[in-house]
């Protein structure tokens, strides 16, 4: 193969979270297993090897969506924000003298935390589910909705009908099509609209609604309870039970 047989990428890691982390003793070195790639993660540095000859450009269309999947799926279910930063690859070389590495696009990565006084202890992340996908739309899910309600910068009526909005225009600007998609019925779907677009923190209005501190921390287990659902779809994959008024969470 013309420049030689990948052994290994190398990533550096940026772990961001809503308080300080702190690993517990023997949380690293851990290995996890994708679609043929041995991953194995410390607190700095992600190691990946393929089981398959590839190039260092073939192994890294490879590899770089698995990665995307795991960034999604451990922000959405174990709510670590992390980031992948491709450093270098191990290449075995088809003439011996041509080096053992190839270039580097990224020199290096500082781990930062959410100011907050609560400190999290943490072993190293689970095995998410690697049939997830990432897409455009669980992006801006997670960057512009769930983060910001999570770490306290959106209040969550506000992001409430943010996400409503998004949902809305991902579905063809339909709402039942939302609602259908997502298995959750049109009475939920409207009680998750009404308290985001009619609360008094985001309008003055005759019809403004004024929301409790348990009604607030209700829809905010909506809020990541469809956020999970809608990568879940993106995914192709089933969203779960169908969700009627009575299931509406208690706070």
């Amino acid at each position: 193969m013309e420049g030689g047989r990948v052994r290994a990428l190398h990533f550096a890691v940026d772990w961001v979270d809503q308080h300080p982390v702190t690993w517990l003793d023997g949380a690293f070195p851990a290995v996890y297993h994708a679609d043929g790639w041995t991953l194995t993660l410390s607190e700095t540095r992600l190691d990946a090897v393929p089981s398959t000859q590839m190039s260092e450009d073939e192994a890294r269309s490879a590899v770089e969506p698995i990665l995307r999947t795991w960034e999604a799926a451990l922000e959405v279910d174990q709510r670590l924000v992390v980031t992948f930063f491709y450093l270098v690859a191990d290449v075995e070389p088809d003439v011996p003298e041509t080096g053992t590495a190839a270039g580097t696009d990224f020199a290096g990565a500082v781990g930062k935390a959410f100011d907050a006084t609560v400190e999290i202890e943490r072993s190293a992340p689970l095995e998410p589910d690697w049939s997830w996908r990432d897409t455009d739309v669980t992006l801006s899910a997670r960057t512009a909705c769930l983060r910001p309600l999570r770490n306290g910068t959106r209040p969550v009526p506000d992001a409430a009908y943010w996400l409503y909005t998004h949902l809305k225009t991902w579905a063809g600007n339909d709402e039942k099509v939302a609602h259908e998609r997502l298995n959750v019925s049109g009475h939920y779907f409207k009680r998750f609209r009404m308290w985001g677009a009619n609360s008094s923190e985001r309008k003055v209005a005759s019809s403004q609604l004024y929301l409790t501190t348990q009604q607030k921390a209700s829809l905010s287990r909506v809020l990541e309870e469809l956020v999970r659902r809608l990568h879940l779809v993106e995914s192709g994959l089933p969203p779960g039970a169908r969700l009627d008024l009575a299931d509406w969470p208690d706070a």
